[in-house]
């Protein structure tokens, strides 16, 4: 079985769970760094490769397709994993549709803005602490949080699932970025905090492995503990 090639940085959070997936279920890969803070992604070389100029991208062969929901679904089918991860009956693979159409302009839009107004813009861009979209951010991520309490984690171990998918795998790498600024998400939120450690339990030791580049990262950046609701 030739092994997939792998383009990924794994300060980033979609890489992060394609990675985790692909450890998890055996599937062979090189992976092939690409530097973000030295704009590699937007090199002639990788746009080659990703026109899209961003990570994750796989290759397969002659096949290549980003974006970490595409690629994880892909990855599903072309390798038969478990039905768990992307389930085949309609209505299974609906409810985690119904999740992973909704991740990116919430799950992801509200952590990935808490993190990069609180932790990137003073640190590593210079600019002065913007209150107002940190306020925004938090607003946002408290009503990203109740949304997932309360409805795609009602009756379920996991997001519209009582086994993990691949919705579990994305929703938790946008998380784990939070706990770095001392940010708890599970707090005064038992169904997400008994889902965390449920999640994280599964993935086993491929979690750490995969956060120690950006475990790194913000132990260099020494922030300070964050308010949150």
């Amino acid at each position: 079985m030739s092994k997939i090639d792998f383009y990924s940085h794994l300060g980033s959070q979609p890489c992060r769970a394609v990675q985790i997936f692909m450890k998890m279920n055996n599937i062979p890969f090189n992976y092939h760094h690409i530097d973000l803070a030295k704009g590699e992604q937007k090199s002639e070389a990788y746009l080659k490769i990703n026109p899209l100029g961003k990570v994750p991208a796989i290759k397969d062969g002659d096949f290549v397709v980003a974006e970490s929901m595409a690629i994880l679904e892909y990855l599903a089918a072309k390798f038969s994993t478990p039905d768990h991860w992307y389930p085949k009956d309609a209505a299974a693979r609906a409810k985690i549709n119904e999740y992973l159409c909704w991740h990116h302009a919430n799950t992801r839009e509200g952590a990935t803005g808490v993190f990069v107004h609180v932790a990137i813009e003073p640190t590593i861009r210079q600019q002065p602490r913007n209150e107002e979209a940190i306020k925004a951010s938090k607003t946002k991520l408290s009503a990203t949080l109740d949304m997932i309490e309360n409805y795609f984690l009602k009756g379920t171990s996991f997001i519209s699932s009582n086994e993990i998918s691949i919705a579990d795998l994305l929703a938790l790498n946008e998380f784990t970025e939070l706990d770095g600024i001392g940010i708890d998400v599970g707090k005064n939120r038992p169904n997400i905090k008994a889902w965390k450690e449920r999640v994280t339990a599964k993935i086993g030791s491929h979690y750490d492995e995969s956060h120690e580049v950006l475990n790194a990262f913000i132990k260099q950046l020494n922030l300070a503990t964050e308010s949150f609701e």
